[in-house]
């Protein structure tokens, strides 16, 4: 069993703002793709979708799965940086 301290609610707080924040920003991106048919707009959502999922994954990783903590933010660093690269393809490389 998690037992939720102090700390625990302190460092998951701001995670918790990061996602609805995040999903927020992706429905958004998504409204727009949908009534411009932007394409880029679509790979816009799906960037910040996998940045909001590496907040969250970092945290669920070390709190609820109990992994290292360096494990835990090598996971959510990486699904994080491929958000940033889907991102800036929609910027560059989407015609």
């Amino acid at each position: 069993m998690i037992e939720f301290t102090l700390e625990t609610w302190i460092a998951t707080a701001p995670k918790v703002l990061a996602f609805v924040l995040g999903l927020f920003i992706v429905y958004l991106a998504y409204r727009g793709y949908r009534r411009n048919k932007s394409q880029p707009l679509l790979y816009v959502a799906l960037g910040f979708g996998l940045i909001t999922a590496g907040t969250i994954l970092e945290g669920l990783f070390y709190v609820m799965l109990g992994q290292a903590l360096l494990e835990a933010i090598a996971v959510g660093t990486i699904v994080t940086v491929l958000g940033f690269v889907v991102i800036i393809y929609s910027v560059y490389a989407v015609k």
